[in-house]
């Protein structure tokens, strides 16, 4: 996957397209700190310039956490911050105070000879804890099925774990925190993902045309009650004895093989995600479940809103994300790890939608380049990106800055017209600004803003 391509800057529309056609997920093995282009020993970086001179509020050169889980990219993510690669899975880069990957930043010491110059300390120790957590998302094999809760599931859920005495690290914990998880993810490459429950005629005419009959059978709730028959279909696939399932899976797959080129594009689509999901996931029965969902591929530069409750997961793709700080999820397949059925199918909306795709919405625009967003209806956070062609491109009240392409000047002034002192970010950098300023952005490239509601 190649990240950088210019995504399209003409859409003054916004808001969400239905198109009927997401926290992590396992097997982690270690994080690493890496953002801002560093990485462990003396490889090459991306560099950050930060001239002379303090002021009230600050930006910051920021170094985001690397999750090394199993469905991750191997060059995706060393790519964007000019890293060597090391033959290993970089999933999803960290940016920003969530406490199992903390981003950090790195200070200036008072004085230019002070022995600490350049010592690293936690974001948060600035900030304090953000509501909102940006990544960079890059996978080469399918996350699982999952949905989070909304607050007000999340927090009974958490007060009910509390006082079942599950202990926050043990697999049957179903709700970790007492927040909502909404998630949106804007592509940087073409970005394969399942989002909400297709439209029921849809799903049986697909479910006929594979035409094997334990899957026609286990769908055919759909027919009887297409408002709620998803979860019935659920609770059936998510409680077949092991070896049903299994043989279920193996019996999808060897349909989807069979399904000719000449087939309707529907049908060969969820075929292909079949054996997509078989190669990475064998005998999972949640490779069925899949396809109760629309199967979307956002185009660079577009959106995919994750609200609570809806069905989803991330096929393949490289994207920004940003998300409320969370980690409540609750898994419905394509997964080793728990499955609590009934808690997943009591907080589910099993209503048909299209997926919630959004095209982006020019803010500003003028000779120097553009600035736009993606608009969600939560208060947790907001996306915006600027893309520069000389600038400036003025951003007020960002929390944290990434850059995906070329090299842009950061320099503006703070709440009181304090002046702040200036940074080079070049791609795959990132900043943290330290209180409410107002940005100039100059220079040629592509910089994320994530930061509060605007």
């Amino acid at each position: 996957m190649t990240i950088g391509e210019t995504a399209p800057t003409s859409a003054a529309d916004s808001g969400s397209t239905s198109t009927a056609s997401a926290g992590t997920d396992e097997m982690s093995t270690a994080s690493t700190s890496t953002g801002t282009g560093t990485a462990t020993g003396t490889s090459p970086v991306p560099t950050v310039r930060t001239s002379p001179g303090r002021s009230p509020v600050r930006v910051l050169e920021l170094f985001g956490q690397s999750q090394r889980y199993a469905w991750g990219s191997t060059t995706a993510i060393p790519e964007l911050l000019g890293v060597p690669a090391d033959g290993e899975p970089v999933a999803e880069l960290w940016l920003g105070t969530h406490p199992q990957a903390p981003a950090e930043v790195v200070e200036p010491a008072p004085r230019p000879r002070a022995a600490d110059l350049g010592a690293r300390r936690a974001a948060a120790d600035l900030v304090g804890e953000l509501p909102f957590l940006l990544k960079v998302l890059a996978a080469d094999k399918a996350l699982s099925l999952q949905v989070h809760p909304d607050l007000d599931q999340a927090r009974a859920g958490f007060d009910a774990d509390q006082a079942a005495g599950i202990a926050l690290g043990d697999p049957r914990r179903r709700y970790r925190d007492r927040n909502h998880k909404p998630e949106l993810i804007v592509a940087l490459t073409p970005f394969r993902a399942l989002a909400g429950i297709r439209a029921p005629a849809a799903t049986l005419a697909i479910a006929r045309g594979l035409g094997h009959p334990g899957l026609i059978a286990a769908f055919a709730p759909l027919a009887t009650d297409p408002t709620g028959g998803a979860t019935q279909v659920l609770r059936s696939l998510l409680t077949l004895p092991a070896q049903a399932g299994v043989d279920l899976a193996a019996g999808v797959v060897s349909a989807a093989e069979r399904v000719p080129a000449g087939a309707d594009a529907e049908l060969r689509r969820a075929a292909d995600l079949v054996r997509l999901l078989a190669a990475t996931h064998p005998g999972d029965v949640g490779i069925a479940a899949a396809l109760l969902l629309n199967d979307v591929t956002l185009q660079p530069g577009e959106g995919l809103f994750q609200p609570a409750r809806l069905l989803h997961a991330y096929i393949q793709g490289v994207g920004i994300e940003i998300m409320a700080t969370s980690d409540n999820v609750l898994r419905g397949g394509l997964t080793p790890k728990h499955i609590d059925v009934n808690e997943l199918l009591r907080i589910l909306d099993p209503r048909p939608t299209g997926a919630p795709v959004l095209r982006p919405r020019t803010l500003t625009t003028g000779p120097g380049g553009l600035l736009r967003t993606w608009v969600v209806p939560v208060d947790d956070f907001s996306l915006r990106e600027a893309v520069c062609t000389g600038g400036p491109v003025t951003l007020a009240n960002p929390s944290i800055l990434l850059a995906v392409e070329g090299e842009v000047e950061v320099s503006g002034t703070d709440g009181s017209g304090t002046a702040l002192a200036p940074m080079t970010l070049s791609r795959g950098c990132s900043a943290l600004v330290t209180g409410s300023a107002t940005l100039r952005l100059t220079g040629t490239g592509r910089v994320f803003a994530a930061g509060p509601p605007t």
